[in-house]
């Protein structure tokens, strides 16, 4: 019988290109855990996230899933180029989803007392004003 992670890795066997099979992957495995595709590749959670990304940019969930995974300072290269930071990470998260609750915490988290930042969609929101 498969366990959930190998029915993912056996998903992305038959679509190499299944976004959700990726991230949902990700979510299964703990920190610094490894998993081998059937493509020979040995991916961890931050990997399976970029891999869901490059299958579909509109994947909220990916992108909060992410950041989480990064430490402070720390910069993830997307497939398409761009180059973000935790806080960059949230926003794209929310540009994605509006109503990620876990989202607006989690970039609450990210700013000082006294900081505001600008979202996607152009409103600028204090530390407060994120957890609403």
């Amino acid at each position: 019988e498969l366990d959930r992670k190998q029915l993912y890795v056996e998903a992305l066997r038959c679509d190499r290109d299944d976004a959700n099979a990726y991230g949902s992957l990700g979510d299964e495995l703990a920190a610094g855990e490894t998993v081998k595709l059937h493509d020979g590749r040995e991916l961890v959670n931050k990997q399976l996230y970029v891999e869901a990304l490059r299958c579909n940019r509109n994947l909220g969930g990916a992108y909060n899933n992410l950041s989480c995974m990064l430490v402070a300072g720390e910069i993830v290269r997307l497939d398409d180029g761009r180059e973000l930071n935790k806080k960059q990470l949230f926003l794209e998260a929310l540009r994605c989803d509006r109503d990620h609750g876990t989202a607006y915490n989690n970039l609450s988290t990210e700013l000082t007392a006294n900081e505001t930042i600008r979202l996607l969609d152009g409103r600028e929101l204090d530390k407060k004003q994120l957890y609403v």
